[in-house]
């Protein structure tokens, strides 16, 4: 199964950095554009698949292995994209003077998110079996959700600094 997980991580993961890049080749002509809105967006939309991915590995029965692989490959797919994106997104936020401190934020909260997957996990499932499992998780994306959308046309740092520029001339 773990296997399934990191091959779907890896093509999601590069599939997120094309489809981002494309994005922002695509938005560059709009000076409205948020470029790393663009990446949010993407973020986003895994985030939305993944929560598709959740509901169909709830309905996987146990015995079908095979089913399971795929389905855990695809979870991979929509979770490691956003993870590949998301530093690069806090990075361009900000100032290049800060980008340390920003990955070091951004860094705990992904270290907190992963102690949150062990044991707290382990007790919802026992305490209130799959089904509280997969709402947890599947509330999990909807709050990143409601938390990437003031996000969703953010301009880059240089976009900003470069329209401060144009506006004192």
């Amino acid at each position: 199964m773990h296997a399934g997980l990191e091959l779907g991580g890896l093509l999601g993961g590069t599939l997120s950095g094309v489809l981002s890049d494309a994005a922002i080749k695509a938005a560059k002509s709009d000076p409205k554009a948020g470029l790393v809105g663009r990446r949010v967006q993407i973020v986003m939309t895994y985030t939305l698949l993944c929560i598709g991915v959740l509901l169909v590995l709830k309905a996987v029965p146990a015995g079908a292995a095979s089913v399971q692989w795929l389905v855990i490959a695809a979870l991979g797919f929509t979770i490691y994209g956003p993870q590949m994106l998301i530093g690069l997104c806090g990075a361009e936020l900000i100032s290049p003077k800060s980008v340390g401190a920003s990955q070091g934020i951004l860094g705990l909260i992904s270290y907190m998110g992963a102690a949150g997957a062990g044991i707290p996990l382990s007790y919802l499932q026992v305490k209130y079996g799959w089904n509280g499992y997969f709402v947890a998780m599947i509330g999990a994306c909807i709050i990143s959700l409601l938390l990437l959308l003031p996000l969703a046309n953010a301009h880059s740092y240089v976009q900003r600094e470069r329209a401060a520029k144009l506006a004192q001339a």
